[in-house]
């Protein structure tokens, strides 16, 4: 797991959506290209992932994606929140990039 300090989260980073954004950056830097395969017969894709994309109605926008393994049993915890469930992608810590403004 890659430990989070919550200071390391650059300070222009004060919305939920760019938080979302810079973390899915981030997992996608630790990932080191770590591919699964989500589809039964189908190629596989990068476990995490943010691509730029422009929608139907002319807005570029981030695409997010990410399959974060959960421990399932954890996932139905009743003391427990459901993120609680997140286990390890790597062990790697984010480049020094992603960790200023």
């Amino acid at each position: 797991m890659t430990a989070l300090s919550l200071s390391a989260i650059p300070s222009d980073i004060n919305t939920y959506e760019r938080l979302a954004f810079w973390v899915i950056q981030c997992l996608q830097n630790t990932a080191n290209g770590e591919e699964v395969n989500a589809v039964q017969g189908e190629g596989s894709v990068p476990i995490i992932q943010a691509q730029i994309a422009k929608t139907a109605d002319g807005v570029d926008r981030a695409v997010l994606s990410a399959y974060i393994p959960i421990d399932y049993a954890e996932l139905n915890s009743a003391s427990h929140k459901t993120w609680m469930a997140a286990r390890d992608i790597s062990q790697a810590a984010p480049a020094t990039v992603f960790l200023s403004n």
